[in-house]
């Protein structure tokens, strides 16, 4: 566990369903429409939430467009607003900013498009443009060419909670003087495979919006969420606004993979960054997943006197950074003391606190 109050987000950038940026994401929360359309047949169709106002225009230069996969696409123009919005210029210090990238299916969209062609022609369907996106770090290595960062840099796969697993890098490299600012991103992208596979595993099940504690399936989604975290030392120097505190994250492990126990570990990860003191505002990862809303639910049983969570992942959609949406959430509103829980289907489950919130 890392209780890092030294630690403050200065940066904050967004490409979600609802549309690109800060506004479009607080208007869209307040509303808690799920961002539902029809996937044409390039994102393997039925209903999802997609990012179908994205914008890269004058952000990312055209020749390198075309060689990026959705993922990297969505993550250059998050973290470009990310630097922007903490009035930093990265070229300059790059050496001394880390990146830390979360995602569930980076490099995947693009294996899909490398491989099926393969498959169908042998050797020459294979096509050497698509290939250095079908590994899951390829976001990373285009953030660090675009803007000029040399730190540390690293890429998890953890399932729904992989930007918390990148948020809690990123802090022990700010914490240990690794680096002075670390650029923490969740991306994820839609693509037909995903789609397939969610529907054979029995997670699109729904019938309507999806509803949380329902078990009935959950909201595909897309998009970027980009924070950028520097040690409060160098902020300050700077003179940067300073969107909030980052008073802890942790993890706790599920000993094994049964509802039980990952509820077990959340809860146990919540009362590690609360101590005794509730939230004034609750950001939870449930989703209409069967297998992420238990843990939540018991959560709520067990504190009734905290407030009723908010769900961005049932507006914005599940995927969308792998966890990142939730930490966005927590940023788009004012508050003293913010708990954001976020379950995973397996693996560790993450819970967070930022407090001083302001916009």
């Amino acid at each position: 566990m890392t209780h890092p109050s030294d630690i403050v987000l200065t940066g904050l950038g967004l490409v979600l369903p609802c549309g690109d940026g800060i506004e479009a994401a607080r208007t869209s929360l307040r509303c808690g429409t799920p961002c539902f359309a029809e996937l044409p047949e390039a994102l393997g169709r039925g209903r999802g939430a997609a990012c179908t106002d994205f914008s890269p225009t004058g952000i990312i230069p055209p020749m390198q467009l075309r060689r990026l996969d959705r993922p990297s696409r969505f993550a250059w123009v998050a973290a470009h607003q990310a630097f922007a919005d903490a009035g930093l210029d990265p070229k300059p210090m790059g050496d001394r900013i880390a990146v830390a990238v979360g995602t569930i299916t980076g490099g995947s969209e693009a294996s899909e498009a490398f491989l099926r062609p393969y498959l169908q022609r042998g050797p020459e369907g294979a096509s050497p443009m698509v290939f250095p996106n079908s590994v899951a770090n390829a976001a990373s290595g285009h953030l660090a060419l675009a803007f000029g960062l040399k730190g540390p840099s690293a890429t998890f796969l953890e399932r729904e909670c992989a930007t918390f697993a990148a948020l809690e890098q990123g802090a022990r490299w700010l914490r240990t003087r690794m680096a002075e600012a670390a650029l923490v991103l969740g991306t994820d992208g839609l693509f037909p495979l995903l789609l397939d596979a969610c529907r054979d595993a029995r997670l699109l099940v729904r019938h309507g919006d999806p509803v949380i504690g329902s078990g009935t399936g959950f909201l595909p989604g897309e998009g970027a969420q980009a924070f950028l975290l520097e040690t409060r030392e160098h902020a300050e120097a700077r003179g940067a606004r300073i969107r909030a505190t980052l008073a802890a994250v942790t993890a706790a492990p599920a000993m094994e993979n049964a509802s039980a126990a990952r509820a077990a570990a959340l809860a146990e990860a919540a009362d590690r960054v609360m101590g005794e003191r509730g939230p004034d505002r609750w950001i939870g990862g449930s989703s209409g997943s069967p297998r992420l809303d238990p843990s939540e639910g018991g959560l709520s049983r067990a504190h009734p006197a905290w407030p009723a969570p908010v769900h961005p992942k049932a507006i914005w959609g599940e995927f969308a950074g792998a966890g990142g949406p939730l930490l966005a959430a927590a940023l788009l509103e004012p508050a003293g003391r913010v708990m954001i829980t976020c379950p995973g289907s397996a693996g560790p489950q993450y819970a967070a606190v930022l407090e001083g919130v302001r916009l």
